[in-house]
């Protein structure tokens, strides 16, 4: 039956993949076989399998999920692991890119390896990551993974005789067991608790929580696991003459169980419970039904016949059978000593791999203390990298900065030894009439200026028409004009040497435009000085006071011009025709 549900499932993953188009067929079979995975995992494992030949072209992403659905399979089906290597690469890989569920389930999976290859202290340390990956305000929680983690977190709590953690682990089996609405897991979680308690002395906690459990299973319609709660409160009220008690118990278990034949035998695994029995006819004096139970039990052969052993002893007191009692002081004498190698063995076992543990601990701990230091050395490297960037860019931009200081220095003087030029040609026309020697010195200071400008005339031709704006702004008429511009009384207006000198200065800076404005035929002298104060970004108010006139007078000779020169009758659009010409 079980290879004819294989063969379905793998007819199914085949269907599945031939529906699907390319990108999505693996995605398909992925998703059919997580959802079967916890009711049918050898379903899921065979269509997980049938994936295998293919799995060389999958994605990084693709394939990742597929091992670990492959793992999640196996687990469910009992697999032994006998490595760590692939749940290594997969807690690697879902630390960085997982959601929660993923990361706790690859730790789960992680620490059952290590609980396989009988290293508890590494499993349990699994076990602690994998809860503590898991988002339990999350309504995406998977809180079934979640309580068997805390199951096997008990169980290894369990093989270290640690009865109190053992105690709380269950706990928290328990309640997240009822967090996902499974009220079997979260009953039986409960169940689990009396062997710890029983193993801390506490018998009242054991049969309080016998009843409880016995109760709770009964009313959420489970007859059979009511029933079945029983052997360690009937062994605890033996042991308490409670025979009564114990008789009422065992009824029950025997009836309503299911674990017993129709001749009356227990269900293989638990044959534990015929020592109870023995006990029981023992205490009642019933000599020969005891020893019926105590020779199934030895039939068993449980515990190394430890409480076989130990029940015959007792036997063969009440009959005061003396051959039989010395020879059951020595088979139970034996049965003690083999259970106390076999614990001493187990001991020795948990003791290797608890070392074994602490110098794993150790290295990660040199390894995690070697890796922060070179963090720390990365992020220092990567700040002082940051501080050489910051600096190199702050020298760059002094040193452009110095350059185009140099840039407008240079033309400054280029602009101001062009009007001392054109001022001493001035002079020398004024005073043409003087005395020879006076005319001689003012034309030896014009050739000597007029040398000067030659040599800067290249380095200025050189200059972009930004700078040459920048320039002319800071020449020195530009300047004298600007302080003529502010309010004065009485007005310190310009004189027509001021404006020829302007003019000519302008004429340097941008001969087309200047040609354009000074030579026009349409353009009255006075529109022509509006024209040339406002490229120089003279405002109208500026404008009224040089021109000793009215805004409204200003604005009308601007709108005149503009419209003479470029067609324009806005008065606000002539600085920007100017600049764009």
């Amino acid at each position: 039956m079980a290879n004819m549900q294989r063969a379905f499932y793998i007819l199914v993953t085949f269907i599945l993949l031939a529906a699907c188009a390319d990108n999505g067929r693996e995605r398909a079979v992925l998703d059919t076989a997580q959802a079967i995975i916890n009711d049918r995992p050898d379903s899921a494992l065979a269509m997980l399998d049938s994936l295998e030949p293919s799995s060389q072209g999958f994605s990084q992403t693709t394939l990742r999920r597929w091992q670990l659905l492959r793992l999640m399979a196996q687990n469910k089906c009992d697999t032994v692991f006998r490595s760590d290597s692939l749940q290594l690469i997969l807690a690697e890989y879902y630390d960085k890119n997982g959601t929660p569920n993923e990361r706790m389930t690859v730790h789960y999976l992680l620490g059952r390896a290590y609980s396989d290859m009988g290293e508890a202290p590494r499993a349990l340390q699994c076990f602690l990551d994998a809860v503590a990956c898991a988002d339990t305000t999350s309504l995406e929680c998977d809180f079934r993974t979640l309580f068997f983690t805390y199951g096997q977190m008990a169980m290894v709590y369990h093989s270290q005789c640690m009865p109190n953690e053992e105690l709380a682990a269950w706990g928290q089996y328990s309640r997240f067991a009822l967090k996902n609405e499974d009220m079997y897991y979260h009953i039986h979680g409960k169940e689990l608790m009396i062997g710890p308690y029983y193993d801390m002395g506490d018998t009242v906690s054991c049969l309080r929580i016998t009843e409880q459990c016995h109760r709770e299973y009964a009313e959420h319609g489970m007859p059979e696991k009511a029933a079945s709660v029983f052997p360690s409160a009937i062994y605890i009220h033996l042991l308490n003459s409670n025979y009564d008690k114990a008789r009422e118990m065992m009824r029950m278990y025997e009836r309503e169980s299911g674990l017993f034949d129709s001749l009356g035998n227990i269900k293989k695994g638990r044959e534990l419970y015929y020592y109870s029995k023995g006990l029981y006819y023992l205490g009642t004096n019933k000599n020969d039904s005891a020893e019926l139970y105590l020779r199934k039990l030895q039939a068993a052969h449980l515990n190394h016949d430890f409480q076989a052993n130990k029940g015959m002893l007792s036997l063969y007191r009440n009959k005061n059978n003396k051959d039989s009692i010395s020879k059951y002081v020595a088979l139970y004498e034996k049965s003690v000593d083999d259970l106390l190698i076999e614990n001493q063995a187990d001991a020795v076992a948990q003791a290797a791999a608890y070392n074994k543990y602490n110098r794993f601990q150790k290295e990660s701990e040199k390894m995690a203390v070697k890796a922060e230091k070179s963090k720390w050395m990365s992020r220092l490297l990567l700040i002082l990298f940051i501080l050489i960037i910051a600096v190199s860019t702050y020298l760059f931009v002094l040193y452009k900065r110095k350059q185009k200081e140099k840039i407008e220095e240079l033309g400054i003087s280029y602009t101001n030894l062009m009007s001392k030029y054109l001022q001493a040609c001035d002079e020398a026309e004024s005073i043409k009439t003087d005395k020879d020697a006076a005319l001689r010195n003012k034309e030896n200071e014009i050739n000597q200026l007029k040398s000067q400008l030659d040599r800067m005339k290249e380095l200025h031709d050189g200059l972009s028409p930004d700078i040459r704006k920048i320039v002319i702004g800071k020449s020195d008429i530009v300047k004298k004009f600007k302080e003529m511009a502010i309010p004065h009384i009485p007005p310190t207006l310009p004189s027509q040497k001021d404006w020829k000198l302007l003019m000519e200065t302008m004429e340097c800076t941008n001969p087309s435009l200047y040609g354009r404005i000074v030579f026009s035929e349409k353009l009255s002298q006075q529109e022509i000085h509006v024209c040339l104060l406002t490229m120089l970004h003279f405002s109208s108010g500026e404008l009224t006071v040089l021109l000793d006139t009215s805004k409204q007078r200003v604005s009308n000779i601007k709108a005149s011009a503009n419209y003479k020169l470029f067609g324009n009758k806005d008065a606000k659009t002539l600085l920007a025709n100017l600049a764009n010409t």
